[in-house]
């Protein structure tokens, strides 16, 4: 495998892991963005808050699990470009053997 070649699978490694940790960082910020509703004194007021409330925590969720998918397509790409890698050794190989 040619070195830059392998420079490029190292960085697809290291983006994919940087996706997840991020994602598992982002996560741990959910205490932060999801704090108790206060009561407004009104129902009407508080049920619009609560739902307000709960769109920003499923906006939260959403954006972390975006990350981890990003992850995964990432790591999709690194074995796929490994695999190509190896199928495209292995073809030349295959041809050298009767040129020896």
């Amino acid at each position: 495998m040619p070195a830059d070649f392998k420079a490029i699978l190292s960085d697809l490694t290291s983006m994919a892991k940087t996706f997840h940790d991020e994602a598992v960082n982002y996560r741990k910020l959910h205490a932060d963005v999801a704090p108790p509703v206060a009561d407004g004194g009104d129902a009407g007021l508080d049920h619009a808050l609560k739902e307000v409330a709960d769109l920003i925590v499923a906006l939260h969720i959403g954006f972390a699990d975006r990350l981890d998918d990003h992850g995964d397509k990432v790591t999709y790409a690194h074995d796929s470009f490994q695999r190509h890698d190896i199928d495209v050794h292995g073809l030349f190989e295959d041809l050298m053997v009767g040129d020896g």
